[in-house]
C-alpha cells in the first residue's frame, strides 16, 4: 500500500469517526429535544388556597447578631430589625433612580433655597393603622424623638443639627424645635424647617 492510500484511509476513517460523533450528537440533540417537548405536555400546576383574614404570619430569619426587636425608625440601628419592621412601614418621602425625591411618596418636598427653608407636605389620607391621618406633630415629634439627648439615636448627625434650634433642644437648653413651625397648626398636615446651613441644600 503507498503512502497516499495510508493517508488518504486515515483521513477517511478520521472522517467518519467525527461524522460518527456528529450524528450521535445529533441523535441525543433530538432526543433530549423530544424529551423537552414530551416535558411541557404535562401541565403545571400550583395549588392556590383561599386567603384567610385575620391568623398569624410566623417569619424568620436567620442572623449571627441578637435580635432587638426596635421597630421604630427613628431608634432602630440593625438590619435585622428594618427587615421586620418594613412590611408594617411606609417611607414618608419616594425617591428615583438618582435617589432625589420625585414627590410620588406619603409626603411632598419643596425646598426654598434664598428663605432656606424646606416645606413638607403629608397627603392627605395618609393613615396611621388605627384610620388616622398623618399631621404636622407626628412629622414633628419624629425630630423630637431624634433630637432627644436621651433617646441616643444614631439618626441625631450634623447635617440634621443644622436645623434651627435642634442644637438647643438636644442640649436640653429648648423644650420645643424653634426651627419647625407647622402653619396650619399641630393637626394640620404642613410643616416648615427652616435650616441654618447652605452645604445640605445646594
Amino acid at each position: 500500500m503507498s503512502k497516499a492510500k495510508r493517508y488518504f484511509g486515515a483521513l477517511a476513517l478520521v472522517s467518519g469517526a467525527a461524522l460518527s460523533l456528529v450524528a450521535c450528537g445529533n441523535n441525543k440533540n433530538s432526543k433530549n429535544n423530544n424529551a423537552d417537548e414530551t416535558h411541557h405536555k404535562f401541565s403545571q400546576t400550583v395549588p392556590v388556597k383561599s386567603v384567610k383574614k385575620g391568623g398569624t404570619l410566623n417569619y424568620a430569619i436567620e442572623s449571627d447578631s441578637p435580635f432587638t426587636g426596635i421597630f421604630l425608625p427613628e431608634l432602630s440601628d440593625t438590619a435585622t430589625d428594618t427587615e421586620v419592621a418594613e412590611p408594617g412601614q411606609e417611607e414618608l418621602f419616594s425617591v428615583n433612580d438618582q435617589y432625589k425625591i420625585n414627590n410620588k411618596g406619603a409626603a411632598t418636598f419643596k425646598l426654598d433655597r434664598k428663605a432656606k427653608t424646606v416645606t413638607i407636605e403629608v397627603k392627605k389620607g395618609v393613615k396611621w393603622s388605627d384610620g388616622k391621618q398623618v399631621n404636622a406633630k407626628d412629622v414633628e415629634y419624629a425630630y423630637e424623638i431624634i433630637a432627644n439627648k436621651d433617646s441616643k439615636s444614631q439618626r441625631y448627625t450634623d447635617s440634621l443639627a443644622d436645623i434651627v434650634g435642634l442644637a438647643e433642644y438636644h442640649e436640653g437648653k429648648s423644650k420645643k424645635i424653634s426651627g419647625i413651625e407647622m402653619p396650619d397648626g399641630e393637626d394640620g398636615r404642613k410643616v416648615e424647617t427652616n435650616e441654618a446651613w447652605y452645604a445640605s441644600i445646594r
